[in-house]
């Protein structure tokens, strides 16, 4: 039987469950938090170490904001999508706000798990 970090990756979509989920990207069953948004250093499981370099996530996040977040709303501000009234697009504008500051425990589990990927990748070339 081969060790865990010689196996192959898992495919993307169960990786971005995982990281969704809040788990390790390798074995799935450890925890990436301790609290809120404090990301242990290793999983508690398979003692993979979750990120090598500190500032590893700023490009997936800084991705998966635009493109989850601000798309939406300059789609709102300056292609005037769907604005019948001030009142909707403050709302919209709040919620859109909300979901960045709630999901970005989601968010950061998704960019540990692309980051995973990538370095199993770049150690298999």
């Amino acid at each position: 039987m081969t060790a865990p970090a010689a196996a192959a990756p898992p495919p993307l979509a169960v990786l971005l469950a995982r990281g969704w989920r809040k788990r390790c990207p390798r074995c799935g069953e450890g925890r990436l938090f301790k609290r809120l948004n404090v990301m242990h250093e290793h999983c508690a499981v398979c003692g993979l170490r979750y990120l090598e370099d500190q500032g590893d996530l700023f490009g997936y996040l800084f991705a998966l904001d635009r493109v989850l977040f601000l798309a939406p709303l300059i789609g709102l501000v300056f292609l005037r999508v769907w604005v019948p009234s001030s009142t909707w697009f403050y709302g919209l504008w709040a919620l859109a706000m909300l979901a960045l500051v709630v999901t970005l425990p989601q968010r950061t589990g998704v960019g540990v798990a692309l980051d995973y990927l990538r370095r199993r990748r770049r150690a298999a070339a």
